[in-house]
């Protein structure tokens, strides 16, 4: 990222208009990277040059913390992008409801599937298997295996990754159970 860095810097000092795309570029590969702060950094440069951030520039920087396990600094981003009137979109939601998921917090991943459905947007098969995933991680395949039904009645087709997280649940709960009987 440092000749990409060095690039950006020599065209601010050319004067060359810097627009909304560019700088998500940038962001992106230092979230990617795992570089939040010099992300971070870029996003907030944007405000000083006057380029809005857009939908892409929150989805990004939020994908970064979740991949952190960051979680809420993502949700404060989620809540800063309504405040700024750009419109959550699935990949949104779908971002927070992994990144509480990856932790086990799925009563929270539940409120933003919630939320994402009251403000029109339906469930897709991303949202389905990454609470399939929570579900199953926290030894809670009842619910997983209610999600499922869920899905497929909503006409959303499971996929391999549905399938190898409820074959995986169901492996831990087995364990937990062969576990808690040899006590």
């Amino acid at each position: 990222m440092t000749e990409a860095d060095n690039l950006f810097e020599k065209i601010l000092k050319k004067g060359v208009a810097i627009d909304v795309i560019m700088f998500n570029a940038l962001i992106d590969g230092h979230c990617s990277n795992g570089n939040m702060e010099r992300a971070f950094s870029l996003f907030k440069e944007m405000d000083k040059l006057n380029v809005p951030p857009d939908d892409v520039t929150y989805n990004t920087l939020m994908q970064g913390h979740c991949r952190e396990g960051r979680v809420e600094e993502a949700r404060e981003l989620l809540d800063e992008m309504k405040r700024r009137g750009i419109k959550p979109d699935h990949v949104s939601y779908n971002t927070l409801i992994s990144g509480y998921s990856r932790r086990g917090d799925m009563k929270d991943a539940l409120r933003v599937r919630d939320e994402m459905m009251s403000t029109g947007f339906n469930p897709t098969l991303l949202t389905y298997n990454a609470l399939i995933q929570g579900f199953c991680k926290n030894q809670e395949g009842d619910i997983a295996e209610d999600l499922l039904r869920e899905m497929i009645s909503k006409g959303i087709t499971p996929d391999d990754t549905t399938y190898l997280s409820l074959i995986e649940g169901m492996g831990n709960i087995d364990q937990s159970l062969q576990n808690s009987n040899s006590c």
